[in-house]
């Protein structure tokens, strides 16, 4: 599972996976792989119990680690110690430079995207759906990262989490012609948008939403070489990565945590 990009780990009954070259430019951080007794979906103490040993592990206190109420939305916000759980209402992205503060996104299919730059010292991490990418919430993550920050494009580096590839992110028309509308100006459409299989009477097609995003953060001038993908399918390997597709009713889902750097 995954590539040389990745390693993986486990602490306190926890599975997870890491970026090495997150790790070596400093960033502590995670994604986590299915785990008895773990889940981040399912509310009241179960989640609770998730949260506080996902910051043990991580040795973060439990009140640094910030939590967005995730909607499928295309905001987001810029966070320090101030900020309050009611703030991170119809979240779907967190950015921070302040030292020691955690900030998470979930998933159980969607793409996780974790940004560093290491000049600025500025961290994000994003929740980003099909409905997301075609909001583009990562290129207004960086286009926030350069006017809030002052970062410079060429400095970002940017980490993709296990997620839905294209092989399983099957749609309808209505989506695929969606995306052709608000994707067309890149002229590559016919590279993340492929003819699928007929389903019931219905064509059917798969969209590759990774493509798509690295395609938004390199036309914003991201370095190709500084967009780093585990290339894990979450449906794939559902045996051990959060899937709502692969695992259907009662899903689990995976939490990405980011520590900004002293």
């Amino acid at each position: 599972m995954g590539n040389d990009e990745v390693i993986f780990g486990e602490k306190n009954g926890l599975k997870y996976m890491q970026f090495k070259k997150l790790l070596e430019l400093g960033v502590n951080h995670f994604y986590t792989l299915k785990s008895n007794g773990i889940d981040f979906a399912t509310g009241g103490p179960i989640e609770e119990k998730s949260y506080q040993v996902a910051a043990d592990v991580l040795g973060v206190s439990r009140d640094k680690l910030m939590i967005p109420k995730q909607t499928h939305t295309d905001c987001v916000k810029c966070v320090d110690s101030r900020t309050s759980p009611n703030d991170l209402k119809f979240t779907d992205g967190l950015i921070t430079d302040v030292h020691g503060l955690a900030i998470s996104s979930k998933n159980a299919d969607c793409i996780l995207l974790n940004f560093y730059d290491p000049v600025k010292k500025v961290i994000a991490n994003i929740h980003s759906g099909w409905r997301g990418t075609y909001k583009k919430i990562a290129e207004k993550t960086v286009i926030k990262m350069i006017n809030n920050y002052g970062c410079n494009p060429e400095d970002i580096w940017c980490f993709i989490n296990p997620s839905i590839r294209v092989d399983h992110f099957e749609v309808d028309t209505d989506v695929m012609e969606l995306g052709k509308e608000i994707f067309g100006f890149t002229n590559r459409t016919d590279d993340f948008i492929q003819l699928g299989r007929i389903f019931e009477g219905k064509q059917k097609y798969n969209i590759d939403t990774v493509l798509i995003n690295r395609i938004l953060l390199e036309t914003l001038g991201l370095k190709p070489e500084k967009i780093v993908d585990c290339e894990i399918c979450s449906v794939c390997n559902k045996d051990k990565v959060a899937s709502a597709r692969g695992d259907g009713q009662g899903y689990t889902r995976a939490i990405s945590i980011m520590i900004m750097p002293e």
